[in-house]
Formats: structure tokens, sequence, C-alpha cells
């Protein structure tokens, strides 16, 4: 059950959804701490535009800080993996979107399924400033509080951060970093200048060792870490309109 007294704005909706549409799909994953909320404005967009679009909730996400600390990245991938396995029943061609420790989410997913159509990456979590002290933490403390500023963003998620959890985070950040040379998947990778959050060289992480033949980075000028809430939402829809035209394109030709 959601506990409101640790969730920044309780009143919006975070749970799974599902949206059928077209036999092109998109899976949208959210981040640490987040909910579906992170990703359901561009979901409604690509479902509006007469995509299918889907995005789970995230075991131990949505309801107390406790559950998140019961979890593995396991659990997580876990989840991911039967919301795709439900897309390609009804879907030729599937993208995965994820944001921040959904992209990396998005990464593990790939290394299983080859045939993904192609990954859009926002902001993504492969490297997170001052995680690695969740390890010294955790044995300690159950939940670090975050800042209480509002960004004023349609964003729903616990307004700490459990430690655990974090470190299942940095678990899942090492094995990823492993697969990068195995991925060959075409990608975006988008991030945001004002990004407080991930590393400064996380895109590069990404870009020097995944093996994509196709590939670029994008940044987003205006933009901080929740890129597909904050101010060009509009121009991220954009380009994930445009990268999945001129692969589709390229697919209906082979």
């Amino acid at each position: 059950m959601e506990s409101s007294e640790f969730i920044r704005n309780p009143q919006l909706s975070g749970e799974d959804l599902y949206w059928k549409g077209s036999q092109t799909g998109f899976l949208l994953i959210h981040g640490f701490t987040a909910t579906t909320a992170e990703v359901r404005l561009i979901a409604e967009k690509l479902h509006q535009a007469g995509f299918t679009a889907a995005a789970p909730l995230l075991p131990g996400h949505g309801t107390h800080p406790d559950d998140l600390n019961q979890v593995s990245w396991h659990m997580w991938l876990e989840k991911v993996k039967e919301t795709y396995e439900q897309l390609l029943d009804d879907c030729k061609h599937i993208y995965v979107i994820g944001e921040s420790m959904g992209a990396i989410l998005a990464l593990e997913l790939a290394a299983q399924h080859p045939e993904i159509a192609g990954l859009l990456l926002f902001a993504p979590a492969i490297k997170v400033r001052k995680l690695w002290l969740a390890r010294l933490l955790a044995p300690f403390k159950k939940y670090l509080k975050k800042s209480d500023e509002d960004d004023g963003l349609a964003w729903k998620g616990y307004n700490v951060y459990p430690l655990k959890a974090a470190v299942e985070f940095l678990n899942m950040q090492r094995h990823a970093r492993k697969l990068l040379p195995q991925l060959q998947q075409q990608l975006v990778v988008f991030t945001g200048a004002f990004d407080q959050t991930i590393a400064a060289n996380s895109a590069d992480t990404i870009m020097t060792r995944i093996s994509s033949y196709q590939k670029c980075h994008i940044l987003m000028k205006e933009s901080d870490h929740c890129i597909l809430l904050d101010r060009e939402m509009d121009l991220a829809y954009r380009y994930i309109s445009a990268f999945v035209q001129c692969s589709e394109n390229f697919l209906s030709e082979l």
C-alpha cells in the first residue's frame, strides 16, 4: 500500500501502464525511487501517435521505502522482461526508452534480447555521483532524506534514498558496464546540461564501450536529470519520433 508520508506528489498516477496501438511498441522504464509517472507523459504522446506503449512499476517502488530495501536488481529486471514479453505478443518492432536507472535496465534487457529495434537512453545512470557511499552507510541507516526543494515537475516517487536498494543499484551498474561490448542495437544517449545526478562521463562510458554501429549522443541544453519531464520534453519526443521513423524505414527494406 502506498505511504504518502514518503511519496512526493502522491496524487499522480504511477502504476503499471499498457496501452495497445500499432505493431510498433515502446517499453518505457522509470528510474530509481521513481514511478511510471516519470515516463507517463512521453508514453501518452507515443500512444496518441498510434504506437503501443507499456511501462512497468518496478518492484519496491511506489509503496514504501522499506519495500525497496527488500528487493534485488534482478527483480527489477524480471519485471521489465515480463512487460517486454507482453509487448512481443502485440508488436513486430519494440523500442526501449529508459530514464536514469531505467536506462541501465534497458541495457540489461538488450543484452538478453538482441532483436530489440533500438534503445533511447535518457540520463543513463551508468555512474552516479556519490552513490558509492551507499555501501558504507547501508549497514547503519535505512535511508537518506532527499532535498525538500520542489522542482515543479510531474514526478512521483520516494522522498528518500533507500540505502540497501542503492547498493543493488551499484551492483547492477557494475554488471551492465561489463555487458556494453556485447550490445549492438542502434541507440541514442540523451543527457541534460544541468544534470547533477549522473557522473559527467556517463554518456562517454556508454558511447565508447558499446559495440553499436549506429549510436549518437544528444545534449539537451536546457534540461536537468529528468529530461522526459523537463522543459525540453517536446524536443525529446521529436527526437524519439525521428529515430523511430528512420529505423522503421530501414527495417522495412530488410
